[in-house]
């Protein structure tokens, strides 16, 4: 990581992380909150007048298109942050509609139903989910009997979690009263690499980049207007979380959509986007993995890693405060992983 020096690796590993030094951020309870002071002073550009979080956490909602008949259902931040505020999709064809996720609660589900119905009035006949977390699938029942479809990992993730809506109301007590009354619904088609739909002459390709943010992530693809509906494989302007899947894996599917023909991104979280988003985000990614990895190396805990770490600008994306430790723990986890497998190897 650049800038990253140990020449001596102290108790808590707080020399690890030059760029804080005299600024008395690390290891310290609202270290968080230190640090957006001190980015305002280190990055003239972020003001206290100017508020420039609240800016920069703000960013055009509801139904927006993104081509001819396509569209983003993209939703603000939440007063506690952006976890279970994530985005969906709908593609309008000639005889039904594709719906691309189908949110979290019973009131955004009713917001998205309101909006395609302002869109069109056809049915619709495909839902295609992105990954199994609760935020992305919790409205499924509403589009039934539209054929669901996942990847194999994905449907198998939603069937180890069938009391999904109850769990999740249990984690994140703010939602509970808004889901109730919400079952889990299986997807009917599964798929292994890739499948492409057809509406007339448009077509959707719901491909699998490989083990990424979770086991069964997938991302919906129109080719000829070079739009991607990537789920949760991008968080824009919000703290990625990766406490499954595989970190280096999902560096791998970042490179590989950086490869495709795509001008627009729909993210999982946050605003529309396109490939500099998208790359940001990748190089967050990075910078989590590297610095986990030095601290692994040098037998620091995770907590000392995300504590003492510089993050720079990326420290002010939503959701930050609750995911760093999350991050760099599955790093510590996948680090650990890889230590078993080398050692099983040479046994």
């Amino acid at each position: 990581m650049q800038g990253l020096e140990h020449a001596s690796v102290a108790p808590g590993c707080k020399e690890w992380f030059p760029a804080f030094a005299g600024s008395g951020v690390i290891g310290t309870d609202d270290g968080f909150h230190q640090r957006k002071r001190f980015f305002w002073q280190r990055w003239p550009g972020y003001s206290c007048s100017m508020n420039p979080i609240n800016q920069f956490l703000t960013w055009p909602v509801g139904m927006i298109e993104v081509a001819a008949d396509a569209y983003a259902f993209i939703q603000p931040n939440g007063p506690e942050g952006n976890a279970g505020y994530s985005n969906a999709g709908l593609i309008v064809g000639p005889d039904y509609c594709v719906v691309i996720d189908t949110l979290a609660t019973n009131s955004m589900h009713d917001a998205f139903m309101a909006a395609i119905r302002r869109v069109t009035t056809k049915p619709v006949g495909r839902v295609l989910l992105t990954h199994h977390h609760p935020d992305h699938v919790l409205g499924t029942h509403r589009f039934l009997p539209a054929c669901v479809i996942s990847h194999h990992a994905c449907r198998a993730n939603i069937l180890a979690d069938s009391n999904m809506a109850q769990r999740w109301a249990h984690k994140r007590a703010q939602f509970a009263p808004d889901l109730k009354g919400i079952p889990t619904v299986f997807p009917d088609l599964t798929f292994g690499d890739r499948i492409s739909l057809h509406l007339g002459e448009r077509e959707v390709d719901f491909f699998h980049p490989g083990v990424a943010h979770t086991t069964g992530d997938a991302a919906a693809y129109l080719p000829a207007d070079k739009v991607l509906y990537a789920g949760d494989l991008f968080f824009n302007r919000v703290c990625p979380a990766a406490f499954a899947g595989s970190m280096t894996g999902w560096l791998a599917a970042i490179d590989q959509i950086l490869q495709m023909d795509v001008d627009t991104i729909v993210p999982g979280h946050g605003p529309v986007s396109d490939k500099s988003g998208l790359r940001l985000m990748g190089d967050y990614l990075q910078l989590i993995l590297d610095a986990s990895r030095e601290g692994f190396n040098a037998g620091c805990g995770a907590e000392d890693v995300a504590h003492g770490m510089a993050l720079g600008d990326f420290g002010l994306w939503a959701d930050t405060e609750e995911r760093l430790l999350e991050d760099v723990r599955r790093c510590f986890q996948q680090f650990q992983e890889e230590a078993q497998v080398s050692a099983a190897s040479t046994a």
